[in-house]
């Protein structure tokens, strides 16, 4: 009786103690707790992260998470790169444009979480590496035309220079998304009215529908309870817009002010 007794509270401490630092988050804005592994590399299939809790085990493909988190600067984001879906793990987040590292599954040399990549808030990429031109990022870096032209004329480099490339480019979009609010008519409609505009123009090109409707309304409550909206929560709904270079803009107004 007292080896059963000791076992199940082992049983109970284990899975307790699974859900203190690891969970993942879903694409349907679930979290999930539990002591996770990662499946990362096969060039044939997409990323996979496997759970174990009070639930059992799981496992989730990673076009079906926005994130994981591991443990003290152990956060990977899911992100499509050259059309398979993978784990990139996080380097330097910014609001704008953030780094992370990934592997490539087609190279034998680099087994870890290696390889540089940066995506923008656009959702564009672009690998850092020692063959890709000065002017391919410098046309990455097209929203900023000043620190363009500064990667142009070798002002900066991105060989020594990336971290302050980095923050350049993300105080100058968050510069120029200031100064163009100041001219926005809209400047003076509370987030909730904004978001009330944002769903109208939505539907009238008929963009308001799946996953993106009930995300809305999440932020919607946000909004009316003053709760901070997460990151995730953002970024993904910035994915559902696609190219839609007006729309993100829109919601973005919506969130920052």
């Amino acid at each position: 009786m007292r080896t059963q007794l000791i076992t199940a509270l082992l049983v109970i401490f284990t899975f307790a103690t699974y859900g203190q630092d690891q969970w993942l988050v879903t694409t349907k804005l679930d979290t999930i707790y539990g002591k996770i592994y990662l499946d990362t590399g096969d060039p044939l299939q997409a990323d996979a992260a496997r759970i174990i809790n009070e639930n059992g085990k799981n496992a989730q493909k990673a076009y079906n998470l926005l994130s994981v988190h591991l443990g003290t600067n152990k956060d990977y984001k899911t992100l499509k790169i050259d059309g398979r879906y993978q784990f990139a793990k996080v380097d330097l987040i910014g609001e704008y444009v953030s780094r992370y590292l990934y592997k490539d599954p087609e190279l034998s040399a680099s087994p870890n979480f290696s390889l540089p990549i940066l995506e923008n808030w656009k959702g564009e990429q672009y690998k850092i590496g020692r063959m890709t031109s000065r002017k391919d990022f410098a046309e990455f870096m097209k929203d900023c035309p000043s620190l363009r032209d500064q990667i142009l004329n070798r002002d900066v480099k991105k060989s020594k220079d990336m971290d302050l490339i980095l923050l350049r480019y993300n105080m100058c979009i968050d510069e120029a998304r200031n100064q163009t609010a100041e001219n926005n008519p809209m400047q003076y409609l509370s987030p909730e009215e904004k978001l009330q505009v944002f769903v109208t123009d939505l539907k009238s090109k008929k963009l308001y529908e799946g996953d993106l409707i009930s995300m809305l309304n999440d932020i919607e409550q946000k909004l009316k309870t003053e709760q901070f909206i997460p990151k995730y929560l953002q970024q993904v709904i910035l994915s559902q817009l696609g190219d839609n270079e007006e729309m993100k803009a829109q919601f973005l107004d919506i969130i920052e002010n």
